[in-house]
């Protein structure tokens, strides 16, 4: 199967706590573990703008990436979530500016951090009406935006930030493969813990195939301070 490349430095992640986001925290422990650098960094994100339950959403996501850290020994920045504004319109400009801004501020805040690597799970799927186009255009955001935000690095900060997208041209069954590769456990994703949302319902069943069991096998690293 197609394995995607995972960079093996410290990265700060955006995560929805969907399957891929999961997959990324759980490549970086892997990597974490394999050379010993330091903890990479969790921090929640939403960036669809297409959910009418969205402040029922939310709170699920962040015990969700809490859940994640815990697991796999990574550090959260809670306090720092990127979320759509209250006021954010539905249009697809709506919906590509705030990816823009999205990224724009985690870059910045990982450069700060002293962080290269900026980690965005985000997957175009294979329903997109124009697919291959969504995947250049989505690779170019992320080149630009680095090497926007690369121009202001000072001796404070990282010399450079650099924004990864492991799994944007996967498909469904590439990324299920890969979840039971990794028996990766699907009750950290938000769906599983939100019944009652009927978005959640439709996420779980898309990925009813791969078993929640599979977490049992999982237990907490050592807690891992949040950074300041």
């Amino acid at each position: 199967m197609i394995v995607p490349r995972f960079t093996q430095e410290q990265s700060l992640i955006l995560t929805d706590s969907e399957i891929e986001s999961v997959l990324a925290t759980a490549m970086a422990s892997e990597q974490q573990a394999l050379g010993g650098i330091d903890p990479s960094v969790l921090c929640p994100a939403w960036w669809e703008m297409n959910s009418e339950e969205l402040d029922l959403l939310l709170p699920t996501l962040e015990s969700s990436v809490t859940q994640q850290s815990q697991i796999f020994g990574l550090k959260t920045l809670e306090e720092q979530p990127f979320y759509p504004p209250e006021s954010a319109g539905t249009s697809q400009l709506d919906h590509r500016a705030h990816q823009t801004r999205i990224l724009m501020d985690a870059a910045y805040l990982t450069m700060q951090l002293g962080i290269k690597r900026l980690i965005w799970p985000v997957r175009i799927p294979e329903s997109h009406p124009n697919r291959i186009k969504a995947i250049g255009d989505t690779i170019d955001r992320c080149m630009l935006i680095s090497r926007l935000v690369s121009i202001d690095a000072s001796q404070e900060t990282a010399p450079e930030v650099v924004i990864e997208t492991p799994f944007v041209d996967l498909n469904d069954e590439q990324i299920f493969e890969l979840a039971l590769d990794m028996a990766l456990p699907t009750d950290m994703c938000w769906w599983s813990q939100a019944p009652d949302s009927s978005l959640a319902q439709r996420r779980a069943q898309d990925w009813q195939r791969i078993s929640s069991t599979r977490s049992a096998i999982l237990e907490p690293k050592p807690a891992v301070k949040t950074p300041t």
